[in-house]
């Protein structure tokens, strides 16, 4: 897949209209990706950790596994969704993956049973404290196999998850963010992200704004601040939906 059509794929998730309409797309967005399954999680406003998948697919929480997992509630204590609570970058694991808890070394035994080969878990973290976690899974696929999908994959699933995450909560009425005026950008500010939007690095928006890398970082994080964002992926698309910046 070409980085134009990655781009044009996810510019489709401002615009659903139905749960089954995302559902579909993330799906069908992962499969393009070299997924079988992909499942998204909400974490519970009342509790600590991320309750039982909130959006599921035909390849989800129908596969055998993920119903397993979520009726053990494994979630509580998998160590893929400990680093998602405490980090933003993805977790990859596969069957050769070593916990340090027996019980998620049973967890893990059972997934593999169930035919579960390896995925990415991908956090997005949402200004009001709560996680999303997009799980995108492979069956029964050789190791090679996972390896080339999984080296392939992990730099794209940042920025499918943020969009998903950002579909999701609009879906189903639950705003990231308390209600309040959202804070304009500043023109500079608008143009750090629509060049990072571009791919471009700190140093590279820099060169093209005639400023240093160091007021470059300055001005995304201010934006990333008044988004509510902990990650550049997530403040451009809260950009994008907001319509401060185009791809």
């Amino acid at each position: 897949m070409t980085i134009n059509r990655w781009f044009a794929t996810l510019e489709r998730f401002l615009t659903v209209s139905s749960v089954p309409e995302l559902t579909h797309l993330l799906t069908q967005t992962c499969r393009q990706a070299g997924f079988d399954s992909v499942v998204l999680g909400l974490q519970n406003r009342s509790g600590a950790q991320p309750t039982a998948p909130r959006l599921d697919a035909s390849t989800t929480i129908s596969d055998p596994w993920n119903a397993h997992y979520a009726r053990r509630r494994y979630y509580e204590f998998d160590p893929r969704i400990a680093h998602c609570l405490r980090s933003t970058v993805p977790f990859h694991w596969h069957a050769g993956t070593r916990y340090a808890t027996p019980e998620a070394m049973r967890m893990a035994r059972e997934e593999q049973d169930f035919g579960a080969s390896a995925g990415i878990f991908t956090p997005t973290h949402n200004a009001d404290g709560r996680l999303t976690v997009m799980c995108a899974g492979l069956r029964r696929v050789p190791q090679r196999a996972t390896r080339d999908v999984l080296q392939h994959a992990q730099p794209l699933m940042p920025a499918l998850g943020a969009y998903a995450n950002e579909a999701f909560l609009r879906l189903m009425a639950q705003p990231a963010s308390p209600k309040k005026d959202v804070p304009r950008l500043t023109r500079r500010e608008q143009d750090c992200l629509q060049w990072a939007a571009a791919g471009k690095t700190s140093w590279e928006i820099g060169q093209v704004l005639h400023i240093t890398e160091r007021t470059v970082n300055f001005h995304l994080g201010h934006a990333m601040s008044k988004l509510g964002c902990h990650s550049r992926q997530h403040a451009i698309v809260k950009a994008l939906a907001l319509g401060w910046i185009k791809l």
